[in-house]
């Protein structure tokens, strides 16, 4: 399950906050995207994976190879301490997938004060390129839970948002009713009109399980699975 928030012990924030570490981490040459929400052209399906990396990620990988699909993963970056966490973050780097920031440590924003949210961003930004060599393109608030005050201070670190517009509800269902819900939003969607960003969790049996039936069905739908960058960035110029 989502865990719940835990404050930032204070002095720690306070090094967090510090120059010592805003700007340390290389910045991306990616074109910034404010908010991503689907994506540019129809057609598209991107999955994103949130709250990892899990002990699922090497299953989940596995599936994804299978179908030669390519997916995105936002990492929460207090896992990043532990080697077991970088290494499966490292496998799916090497396996073409996307890693993006999901905050430190899964804090609700809307409890944060916009200095703690350049903190959370701002750390699991650094220790993404210290473990991984990966810069952040985007951030995934924890809950989806953002509006255009708490994403200032992300904007200012040159981070898009990236939320979804297809929650499977992975956390409280079966992986039947997962692919249910998936399978109501395609039924009343088109590929030659819409797109989504789906929001799984690879902590969730549901998703892990069901993954090889969430791709098929998406696939045999006429929709071209993607990374989240090809999400954003197709048809752009």
């Amino acid at each position: 399950m989502i865990k719940k928030y835990q404050p930032l012990n204070m002095v720690l924030l306070l090094l967090l906050s510090s120059p010592l570490f805003a700007g340390h981490y290389t910045t991306s040459s990616e074109r910034m995207v404010p908010l991503a929400l689907e994506c540019r052209m129809p057609g598209m399906v991107a999955l994103t994976f949130d709250d990892g990396p899990s002990d699922n990620y090497g299953t989940v990988l596995a599936t994804l190879d299978n179908h030669d699909v390519t997916a995105t993963f936002f990492v929460v970056g207090s896992k990043l301490e532990k080697q077991k966490h970088i290494d499966s973050a490292l496998d799916a780097i090497a396996a073409g997938h996307q890693i993006e920031n999901h905050s430190w440590d899964h804090a609700d924003f809307f409890s944060l004060s916009l200095t703690e949210i350049t903190a959370q961003t701002d750390r699991t930004n650094q220790i993404m390129w210290d473990t991984l060599g990966v810069t952040p393109r985007f951030l995934r608030p924890p809950y989806g839970r953002i509006d255009i005050p708490t994403a200032m201070p992300i904007w200012d670190l040159n981070i898009g948002v990236a939320l979804w517009n297809l929650d499977t509800r992975d956390y409280e269902l079966s992986s039947q009713n997962v692919l249910q819900e998936i399978n109501t939003a395609l039924n009343g969607a088109s590929p030659d009109n819409d797109s989504f960003i789906i929001l799984l969790h690879d902590f969730s049996a549901a998703s892990v399980d069901g993954l090889d039936d969430i791709i098929l069905t998406i696939k045999n739908r006429g929709y071209t699975l993607v990374s989240l960058d090809e999400c954003v960035d197709s048809g752009s110029h």
